[in-house]
């Protein structure tokens, strides 16, 4: 299991089309792949429970993964998630 704190630049993430692609990109992994922000857990590969996620107030957010391919699962989902926006769109 692997777990990293990023600050978020944006958190326009939370709408429907950027949490789409968060989705879509974490779907490429076998790993579990969760997001934590202001004491909320979301599935990464659900775009609705990443959208739930709302607007962090601190703009951090822990990234959780666990699995065969953790580790790039976490990579992915670090590029993902530090860019404006995110590249999987």
């Amino acid at each position: 299991m692997l777990m990293k704190t990023i600050e978020l630049q944006d958190t326009i993430f939370f709408h429907a089309r950027p949490a789409a692609c968060i989705a879509s990109e974490a779907k490429k992994y076998e790993s579990m792949i969760l997001l934590t922000a202001d004491g909320q857990m979301a599935d990464a590969k659900k775009a609705l429970s990443v959208m739930r996620l709302g607007d962090p107030k601190d703009r951090k957010m822990e990234i959780i993964t666990d699995g065969s391919d953790e580790e790039e699962a976490m990579r992915a989902m670090e590029r993902t998630l530090e860019s404006a926006v995110p590249a999987a769109c």
